[in-house]
């Protein structure tokens, strides 16, 4: 080959354009390190509902501690408040008071100053019980409707009499502005004063004649 050939082809390899990149190349294998964009997008999607779901789970949880405690708390203010009643009827059971709470009943002006007072601490430890139930309403443990039903059971038994309702011609003025004024009273005031004078008559019972036997000579 002359020389003149030879310096021709090698200058034309020399100015020949380079390779353009990934022509006649593999792609290069992604890294297995490095996920992919769904992947985490995937994966972002997953971690937020089970976010979500642990969020759910918690209130759901507080929710019934919640309920819980306020059945708990229900539960022992009502049995304060029933306990007061056992001991106001323990205490009218006692020979003693259970004369005066009948004299205050029967002839209620025959009841001296002493006796009076020793009445009206039963009456006013009934407004104690009640003004519990109203104290548990502020706090929503009962409702108004309940309190009620309470009150006009009770009321009949220690209101009906001619002193238990002329006590508390003074002592309401006491309570205006309050739930007592509001349920109490009404109640109080439609109450028979002579309920518990046929309640006493009602209880008791009159010796019944018996009869000889027939074959009595």
């Amino acid at each position: 080959m002359k020389f003149p050939e030879a310096l021709g082809r090698f200058l034309r390899r020399t100015k020949a354009p380079p390779p353009v990149a990934g022509e006649g190349q593999a792609p290069p294998l992604p890294d297995p390190e490095t996920p992919a964009p769904a992947r985490l997008d995937r994966l972002n999607r997953w971690l937020t509902l089970g976010a979500n779901i642990g969020v759910l789970l918690g209130l759901v949880v507080l929710i019934v501690e919640v309920r819980q405690n306020a059945a708990l708390t229900r539960t022992a203010m009502e049995q304060d408040g029933s306990r007061v009643l056992v001991d106001i009827e323990l205490s009218l059971s006692r020979p003693d008071m259970a004369e005066i709470w009948v004299k205050s009943i029967r002839t209620p002006e025959d009841l001296t100053a002493a006796q009076a007072r020793m009445v009206e601490s039963h009456l006013v430890a009934l407004l104690l019980q009640w003004n519990h139930l109203f104290e548990m309403e502020a706090t929503g443990l009962v409702s108004r409707e309940r309190i009620e039903r309470h009150i006009r059971n009770v009321v009949p038994y220690y209101f009906g009499s001619r002193f238990a309702k002329n006590w508390w011609q003074f002592e309401q003025d006491g309570w205006q502005g309050t739930p007592m004024f509001e349920v109490a009273g009404p109640i109080i005031a439609d109450v028979d004063e002579s309920y518990l004078v046929r309640n006493l008559d009602n209880i008791s019972m009159s010796p019944v004649a018996i009869p000889p036997p027939e074959d009595a000579p």
